[in-house]
Order: structure tokens, then sequence, then C-alpha cells
């Protein structure tokens, strides 16, 4: 045969193997054609082809020549670290990467043919040992380790030549280009599943305007998106980093320490402020020191390689997400040992954090964390969380948007029924005794010289109750005004309690009711607005001295605590039955209790003490039972200025 034929012959393989891939065929055939074509055309018994997977392992999926080999061989996994260990040792040979018998020692990655006891013995110089190994990186045009190609057992018992070597080399540059191929068609697949995912999960999101169902509905789809083995989804509250919507995955594992979810939402909020996701591996699971022969010119196969304690960081989370590395230890101390601690148990390794938020607003987090030995995000599935994320920060301000909306809506038609309600009594309050005083000024005007006497008293006593009914309004009006300022001064309120039982004292005799001040060692003092102040003591006391009957008791008394006053008003009255007290403050409210129900009043009273008492950071309780009387106790700041 001419050497013109010969290499003919030799490149045809290489031809229909160029076909196949400029034809799209599986990348499994192909590599099953590369290695048939190293074992008949180059001249080797044994040739194994190997894919570096996302986890960094190399595994072999195509095997050619020795049944023997193929048997143990195929479908064997070893760690990326193990293989640069091994190759360290090796001699390079152009791109192929040679390891010479007396070099490998005890360290082995592959396989050893069965030596031939009777086989003709070669010069030591040019012949090839059952323990040599060649090998030859697979890398795609850019320089990205991709895989490896191994051969073993020479037809002719030798280490080949320059020229097989240069066969060698374009064979591996076609199982290169093929899993180069394969590689993109892999991730413009999964670049279609995530965004079908992404836009599923959008979907579902946004048919719903409740933050719980969104929350809860959302955390399945994304675990099975992102190949999550555990993961953490929720909605902050308004003003609170712990609290607020979350849910996780897998269901019946605990939920993380309040502390943990502090951090973690602080790490969100400063996420989203920054338009960043934060990748962070949890421990360093790699085997030993990355060497220079596979590692100068190759980039991590699917997304980037993080060491202990780096994060990998994506800007411009509003525009798009350009990935760029930067060194952090955030977090760190402390916080660093309280993640490690709760994930430890888990058995994680790498953690993806992207933050919910919408405009300004950090609105929640995605945590999602995978296991050790499992394959770190790649750089598409960074894309897609961060997606998911702003889809979900936005589905989650359209419902507290909507959520806000209802409540103002309540507040306001809450609103339009008290002005309803507050014209309709305040014309019945102002009706009832106006009518009475037009009839009497009738009778009076038709015949001033037969009109009874108890005319004008009757007048008198309708025209001061529209005055108190009037006085009161313009009390509580200015009470809800904002743009009324507080008089701020020292009140003394035991003195006040004296002074509201003097000017109740002549109605208490009248009734014959027996009203008593308690004495108390010194003044009382509070900051507060002095009329405001005097007005409370004086309607719970004229109220109790009002509802107590001939024979009754009223009781006031005040007291002094660390850091509060009280004043304390006890009656022995009619008392006030329990659905009564729950609308006892609210304006115009009357008792449904007949007896109670006959005295004149206009309602106002009680909602004006209780504004007046919230107005200067206090509370008032009442302890009642229909039949049996009532205790109104104010409780007030200590005044500062109170040694």
């Amino acid at each position: 045969m001419s050497p013109v034929r010969a290499q003919v012959g030799e490149l045809r393989p290489i031809y229909q193997i160029m076909r196949r891939i400029n034809g799209g065929a599986d990348v499994d055939s192909v590599l099953d054609a590369v290695a048939e074509g190293v074992a008949q055309a180059v001249g080797f018994e044994v040739a194994a082809i190997s894919y570096l997977t996302r986890d960094l392992t190399f595994h072999i999926s195509a095997v050619s020549g020795s049944a023997e080999a193929r048997e143990q061989l195929l479908g064997q996994e070893v760690s990326l670290a193990s293989m640069e260990d091994e190759l360290a040792m090796a001699e390079q040979w152009g791109s192929l990467l040679f390891i010479p018998a007396e070099r490998l020692g005890d360290v082995s990655t592959g396989w050893f043919p069965t030596v031939d006891a009777d086989a003709e013995e070669l010069p030591d110089a040019d012949r090839w040992r059952p323990e040599d190994t060649l090998r030859s990186p697979l890398r795609s045009p850019a320089g990205e380790l991709l895989g490896l190609l191994s051969v073993d057992m020479p037809v002719d018992g030798l280490r080949p030549d320059r020229e097989r070597r240069e066969l060698l080399e374009m064979y591996s540059d076609l199982a290169g280009i093929a899993l180069h191929n394969a590689r993109r068609a892999s991730e413009l697949e999964e670049q279609v599943r995530l965004a079908a995912a992404v836009e599923a999960i959008h979907s579902n999101a946004t048919r719903s305007l409740d933050v719980s169902h969104i929350i809860d509905s959302s955390v399945h789809p994304i675990a099975e998106a992102l190949a999550a083995d555990s993961l953490w989804l929720r909605a902050l509250a308004d003003g609170d980093r712990v609290s607020g919507t979350g849910a996780r995955y897998p269901e019946g594992v605990d939920d993380a320490p309040d502390e943990l979810l502090e951090i973690v939402a602080g790490s969100a909020k400063d996420a989203w402020a920054t338009g960043q996701i934060a990748l962070a591996r949890i421990e360093d699971s790699s085997a030993g020191p990355a060497t220079p022969l596979l590692t100068a010119r190759t980039a991590a196969p699917t997304g980037p390689s993080l060491e202990p304690g780096e994060r990998l960081e994506v800007a411009g989370g509003r525009a798009g997400w350009v990935p760029r590395r930067t060194r952090r230890h955030d977090p760190t101390g402390p916080q660093q040992e309280a993640l490690t601690d709760y994930l430890r148990p888990l058995g994680a390794q790498t953690l993806l954090l992207a933050p919910l938020g919408a405009g300004p607003d950090c609105l929640g987090y995605l945590v999602v964390v995978r296991r050790v030995g499992r394959a770190e995000f790649s750089s598409h599935e960074v894309q897609a969380a961060g997606q998911i994320a702003r889809n979900l920060g936005q589905a989650v301000l359209n419902a507290r948007l909507l959520e806000r909306e209802h409540v103002l809506v309540g507040q306001l038609e809450a609103l339009d029924h008290y002005k309803s309600d507050l014209i309709s009594t305040v014309s019945h309050e102002l009706r009832t005794p106006l009518t009475a005083i037009k009839g009497h000024l009738e009778l009076i005007e038709d015949d001033p010289a037969s009109a009874p006497p108890s005319s004008f008293a009757v007048i008198g006593r309708n025209l001061e109750r529209v005055l108190a009914l009037i006085h009161d309004l313009l009390t509580l009006k200015q009470l809800t005004d904002a743009d009324v300022p507080t008089t701020s001064g020292v009140v003394d309120l035991h003195q006040a309690a004296l002074d509201a039982a003097s000017s109740m004292r002549p109605m208490a005799a009248e009734k014959g009711v027996a009203l008593t001040v308690l004495p108390h060692a010194g003044p009382l003092l509070i900051s507060g607005d002095r009329d405001e102040l005097e007005r409370v003591a004086l309607n719970l006391v004229g109220n109790a001295v009002k509802y107590t009957p001939s024979g009754g008791r009223v009781t006031v008394s005040t007291e002094r605590t660390e850091r509060f006053v009280r004043l304390v008003v006890q009656d022995t009255g009619y008392g006030i039955s329990k659905h009564d007290q729950e609308e006892l403050f609210s304006e115009f409210f009357r008792s449904t209790n007949p007896e109670a129900l006959a005295l004149p009043g206009t309602g106002l009273g009680l909602s004006i003490v209780r504004r007046i008492v919230q107005r200067h950071g206090g509370s008032i309780l009442l302890d009642s039972a229909l039949g049996t009387g009532s205790t109104f106790t104010v409780r007030l700041p200590l005044s500062r200025t109170t040694g």
C-alpha cells in the first residue's frame, strides 16, 4: 500500500466522525466512534473517553477494544482532584500527558492489562509497560476542560512515536468538539427547562393575591427547578427581619432558629440593596490542591467553583444578571458559626441566597441548599433563581398593596359609617331637648300669664343638655384633631381628684351618695395637659355619683408605683354588663341597663376620657358586673421631674 493510500486510510475515520458531529449525531455515538477510531487507526487495544460532570468527576462513557477493559471501566468515575494528583507526574507530549510506569508508583486511576509472560521483550526505551499511562485532555475551543481520552496496550507494544501522537491528538480534538457541542446542547436544554420553570412559577404566583398562598405554592416548584436538597422561602413582614410568611422544603424539617433567620434576612437586605445573588460553599470538599496541568486553561464546566468562604456575586439585579467573582467573609464570626452549626447536620455544601424584592425594598429571600457531593449551581440556575426571586417579590408586593387597599377601604367605610352614625346621633340628641324647649316656649307665647312655672325650669335643663352636648362634641373634635397642639405641664393627679370630688359633692349630697377621697402623702406629679387631665377625673367621679343610687358609696383614691401613678374611682352603683363593656368607650354609647339609661347623658364622657388617657401614654381599665358596681383604674406615666 502506498504512503498516500495509508494516510488516506488513517484519515477516513476522522472524516466520518466529523460528518457525524456536523450532522448532529448524539454525543454517545460520536464518542463510541472516536474510541473505536483510536483503537483501530492509532493502534491501541484499549481507548476510553470520560466527560467531566458538574460535580467535578470524570465519568467514563465510551470504551473500545478489550472486553475486559470495557467491563471494568465503563461507568467508572474518578474525581478531578484524584486525576490531577496522578497527572502531576506526567510528561507533556504536546497536548498529551504521558506517565511512565516508573513514576506512577502506587497512584493510579486506570486499568492495568494482564501481562503475557511469554511476550517478547522489546528495548526498554521504546517498550510500552502495563503500568504506562497516556491521556489527552479534551477541551472546548475556548480551552475549557470537558473530559479525558485515555489509551492503553498499543498493538505493536511500543510507546507511540510523533506521528501516532499527532493522530491521537486529532482524535482528541474531535472528542473535544463532540463534548463541546453536547455541552452547548445540554446548556440550551437547561436554559429552556429553567425558563419554562420560571414562567410557570411566575404564572402561579400572579394567580394569587394572598402572600401565604404565593409562598406555600412556590416552594415545591422552585425546589424541583433548582434541584434543591433543602430550601427556605420567606416573605418578610413590614419593618421586621424575622417574622413574616415562610415555608421550607422538605417538609418535616425543624425551622431555623430566629437568630439564623435574622442573619439570613439581614444578608438578603444587603444583597438586594447592592443587586446581588450570593453563592457560598459551606465546606471545602476537594481532596487536594489543583495543579496547573488541568486547571491552567480550565473554567468550571457549568459554573464557577468556589473556595471556602468565597462568594459569587451577580450584579445588575434589576436589569440583567452578570456574574462576577468577589471574595467576601460575610457572615463571619458568630454568624458564620451559627450558619455552619445549623447546616452541617443537613450535609450542606453549597448555598444560594436570592433576595425577594421590588423597587428599593427587600421583601423576603430564597435560600437553596445542596448537599456534599452534589453539583454546584450553574450560571443558568443562578440567573433563574434571581428571576424567580424578583418575580415573587413583585407578586408579594402586589398582594400586600391589595391587602393595604382592602384595609384602607375598610377604614374609609368605617369612617363613613361613623360619620353617618355621628350625624344621626347628634341630630337625635339635639332634637329631643330642642323639641321640649320649643313646646314650652309655645305655651308661654300662647298665654304668658297661664304658662306653668315649670316651663322655665324645663327650658333651662334642656338648654344645659344642649350646651353640654355641644361642649362634649367640641372637646372630642379637639382630641381627634392632629393640628390642635397639646399643652404640656406638670399636674398633681391627687389634687385633680380632690377638685373633681369637690365639684361633685353637692350632687352626691343631693342624691344621698357618700363621696370619699382617700388621703395620699404628698403630690402625685405627671406630665400633661392640666385641663384634659382634670376632665378625666371630673368625668369619672361624675359618672360614679350619677350611676350610684341613694345610700351608695363612691371612693376615689390615688397611688404611685416606681414608674406610674394611678387614679382609681370605685362605686357601688348599677354596674355594667359584660356585653355593654365591649362598647362602653365608644362615642354616643349608652348603657342597655334601663336604670342607667333613664338618666340623662350624651354618651361621650367615657370616650373623651379614653382619648385623653391615650394621648398621655396611659391606659384605662374597667372591673364591673351588673348590679355590683364598677371600678375604673387610670394608669399614667410618672412625671420625669418627680424625684
